[in-house]
């Protein structure tokens, strides 16, 4: 009788606050924003904390759970170990790619009068196709000159000076310690956290919502484990597979194309193609010949990941049939961005297993 008086008075609480939330709907708004604007570098360390405590996990439950040492101990290395491995990742990454990221773009700019000469010669060639785009005949002398001028601002950093209008690079490294800071909190007191926050539900809900709040969370944590683990094992397959690829066609910087598409590839279904646009243009100052070449060989190795690795790894991880992936990639996306693509799969895989539980319960 006192849990149902209970669920009975937090039922009305939520509706007076649904009600003030669809009334003052603006204000609202405008005030969740200020709010996220503030904590943002505490999200930030939570989602830090989050994926690095996989690694930590991994870390305690091989190598550390065979130390005789302190527990405080044994989490101070796991921490350490898991920054180490994680700025190793990003490290070899960016010295890898970056460099040549470089060279590339410098090839670019020398060639591109060349290839726009070219291009020009063979339109003035063929009068049939100029006549296509009346557009490009008042634009001859320009062509070469504007392109080399684009790619010259882009190269020479110009582009990136936009950021510094919206953002100082002093407030960027400040968010950046705090999220890092707040992250090694997290980490280091997760059991402690976890405790306080249960003791807090038990005091404050009651226990029909504490259970159905427990069970939420648990659903939600699973799919995002399942999803993250999925996806990074899905990335490290489709770059193996590239690379390989890459090496068996010949095709110039099979390696640093390969890592480069395996490290887009963690943004779900749509992300390869980032890593594989830039490998073109790569490829593109060696041989544009090869350059096509390539552009077919990743669109039928994009082909392969949708079709049986992409199911296999992450849908068959998450539980989620692959046009539900493909709706919340989509969906999520058009909502809130690049943000939206990486939460959207995890959090339908989520509301799938809620409906899929709830059907159960209701047929039982």
């Amino acid at each position: 009788m006192r849990e149902k008086k209970e669920l009975i008075q937090y039922t009305a609480v939520c509706a007076l606050l649904l009600y003030l939330l669809c009334h003052y709907w603006d204000t609202a708004i405008q005030g969740l924003k200020t709010f996220l604007g503030v904590i943002h570098p505490l999200i930030l360390g939570g989602a830090v904390a989050y994926i690095l405590n996989l690694i930590l996990s991994f870390y305690e439950r091989t190598i550390l759970n065979r130390w005789h040492t302190r527990s405080s101990v044994k989490r101070a290395a796991s921490i350490l170990l898991s920054f180490f491995t994680l700025f190793l990742i990003l490290f070899l990454i960016i010295h890898m790619i970056v460099p040549e990221l470089r060279s590339c773009m410098d090839i670019l700019l020398s060639n591109i009068p060349v290839v726009c000469d070219m291009v020009m010669d063979f339109l003035n060639r063929n009068p049939d196709i100029l006549a296509l785009f009346p557009a490009v005949t008042n634009l001859q002398a320009d062509i070469p000159a504007i392109l080399q001028q684009f790619f010259s601002w882009i190269g020479s950093g110009a582009g990136a000076s936009l950021f510094g209008y919206l953002s100082s690079f002093v407030s960027v490294l400040f968010n950046l310690f705090v999220s890092l800071v707040f992250a090694i909190y997290l980490l280091a007191g997760k059991e402690w956290l976890g405790t306080r926050a249960d003791r807090l539900m038990g005091t404050y809900l009651p226990a029909a919502v504490r259970r159905q709040l427990l069970y939420i969370l648990g659903t939600l944590n699973n799919s995002f484990h399942r999803f993250i683990v999925g996806q990074v094992t899905e990335a490290v397959i489709l770059g193996g597979l590239c690379i390989l690829g890459m090496l068996l066609f010949r095709f110039p910087y099979a390696v640093m194309i390969g890592i480069l598409v395996g490290a887009t590839a963690l943004i779900p279904v749509l992300g390869a193609y980032i890593g594989a646009i830039v490998g073109i243009l790569m490829i593109f100052t060696e041989s544009p010949f090869q350059a096509l070449l390539f552009l077919v060989f990743i669109v039928v190795l994009q082909q392969l990941e949708n079709q049986l690795i992409y199911p296999k790894v992450v849908g068959t991880s998450i539980g989620l049939p692959g046009i539900l992936v493909f709706t919340a990639v989509m969906t999520g996306g058009s909502l809130f961005g690049v943000a939206g693509i990486l939460l959207g799969i995890p959090t339908a895989a989520a509301c799938y297993q809620f409906l899929k539980d709830d059907l159960k319960r209701r047929k039982c």
